[in-house]
């Protein structure tokens, strides 16, 4: 969907008002865009713009997926992925950025103004951010758990891989017996483990149920003798050998002894740890799949698709940096943004929530008042380096809020079906027009006292001509 179709004026599920008129929050962009380009300029990062709006974007996009009310699991699935990966980042950029470099403030502010008109464009209400936090909190907790699960998976594969090559070739006939026994009990069990999760009932035929009902208890009386008779073998041996009763068996003679030795085989053991470990993998995505789908309701579909997105992302993750595994930076930039980031993101954006709650933040002008403070954020970042730049970036958060509000007025008045666009165009000349004469006004005696009085004034002086272009921009609320 375009940014600049005609779909984005029609109303949202937030309320019959929706979001600003397309045309005021276009010149809202546009001003925070151009901002966004010069700063990177004169910063000496011309691509600041472009990466910003990627990430920011991203961000941007999953919470418009999320706030729709009858979202498919694919579209949620994916809204909970964009946060998670793209807002842990963009949420880093907001809280690091100004512990990293000397522009990290405004670069923080930027962001962060970008963030809201995008979040004024996707409608984004106080609604759609607690499901974020929500879904948030729940990929990363699920993500945590499946990291644990596959390691402690790992960890027994790599115990039962190193005790195989112990038995694998074992050339002893008693120790080649047991060895298989154990492996075999321990089949057994897996398999008797899976069948009591996976659903093999359940998915046979109605007329055929009897039947198969029948061979799975043959199969689990099979599998229970399997599983107790190796122990007890297991133990008889061991007694017999302690006994020295095992030296008048013929174990080792010319066919008995060889046969016995071939039990520690890759061609025996092999086929039957691949049996216990499949059956292991289907029960448990079984339970996982039963678990997802035990209920049908807008709310299973967002907590499944955000646990997805968190076991996704404990597989996924690990082996997409499997190639970049000597290069620290792309290690601690994937563990900060997933190890970290979610944390971040739940707690920033959760006051966020709070904020409007206590009426801090507006909830119907949210976006708006986010774009313009992060603006006024930027201007503080760029100090007395960049007069012009603070001047513009002052001006700039006031016609962004102002054109906003306006929209949103209009809205409010008269709705997303009349034409207003000429409205909104005539009210957003002019207060651009007034922010950039108030721009250059605020240059020029910034100039002026730099110049001929360079002597008098310093950060005061500077304090007051932002105070005076704030003031000239006054007349924009009227």
């Amino acid at each position: 969907m375009s940014i600049a179709g005609p779909r984005l004026d029609r109303p949202s599920a937030i309320g019959d008002e929706g979001r600003p008129r397309a045309a005021s929050l276009w010149l809202a962009t546009l001003v925070i865009v151009a901002l966004v380009g010069v700063a990177g300029v004169v910063l000496d990062q011309p691509s600041l713009v472009t990466t910003l709006a990627l990430v920011v974007g991203m961000t941007v996009a999953g919470f418009g997926l999320l706030e729709r009310d009858r979202a498919g699991f694919g579209h949620l699935f994916v809204g909970h992925a964009l946060l998670v990966t793209f807002g842990s980042a963009t949420i880093l950029l907001l809280v690091v950025a100004p512990f990293v470099t000397r522009e990290g403030v405004a670069v923080s502010g930027f962001a962060l103004a970008l963030l809201g008109i995008g979040a004024a464009w996707a409608d984004v209400g106080n609604d759609g951010v607690k499901r974020s936090v929500e879904g948030a909190a729940l990929t990363y907790a699920s993500m945590l758990v499946a990291a644990f699960a596959l390691g402690a998976i790992v960890a027994v594969g790599v115990v039962g891989r190193r005790s195989l090559e112990l038995l694998i070739g074992e050339s002893s006939p008693l120790l080649s017996l047991g060895g298989f026994l154990f492996v075999l009990g321990a089949t057994a069990g897996a398999v008797l483990l899976a069948l009591r999760w996976l659903p093999v009932l359940q998915l046979t035929r109605r007329d055929r149920r009897a039947a198969m009902e029948r061979r799975l208890g043959t199969l689990r009386r099979l599998l229970l003798a399997v599983l107790l008779g190796g122990p007890v073998v297991l133990v008889a041996l061991i007694v017999l050998g302690l006994g020295g009763w095992l030296t008048a068996l013929p174990l080792s003679g010319p066919i008995v002894g060889p046969a016995l030795a071939a039990l520690s085989s890759w061609y025996v053991l092999g086929p039957s740890v691949a049996i216990a470990a499949g059956s292991v993998l289907a029960g448990l995505l079984a339970v996982l799949l039963r678990g997802l789908t035990r209920r049908f309701s807008t709310e299973t579909t967002r907590r499944s698709a955000a646990i997805t997105v968190g076991i996704a992302l404990a597989v996924v993750a690990p082996i997409a940096i499997l190639p970049y595994l000597f290069t620290p930076i792309v290690v601690g930039l994937v563990a900060l943004t997933l190890g970290v980031g979610p944390i971040a993101f739940v707690v920033v954006v959760g006051c966020g929530v709070v904020a409007v709650w206590l009426g801090i933040l507006p909830d119907r002008a949210g976006g708006p008042a986010i774009a313009a403070a992060g603006l006024v954020i930027a201007a503080i970042g760029l100090g007395r380096g960049h007069p012009a730049l603070v001047f513009a970036c002052i001006a700039g958060a006031a016609i962004v809020w102002d054109v906003s509000t306006f929209g949103l007025g209009v809205t409010g008045e008269l709705g997303h079906i009349p034409e207003t666009r000429r409205l909104e165009l005539f009210h957003g000349v002019l207060a651009i027009g007034v922010g950039v004469a108030a721009t250059l006004l605020a240059v020029g005696l910034e100039t002026l006292r730099s110049g001929v009085f360079a002597g008098v004034g310093g950060t005061a002086a500077v304090a007051a001509v932002a105070l005076g272009a704030i003031v000239l921009l006054l007349p924009l609320r009227g």
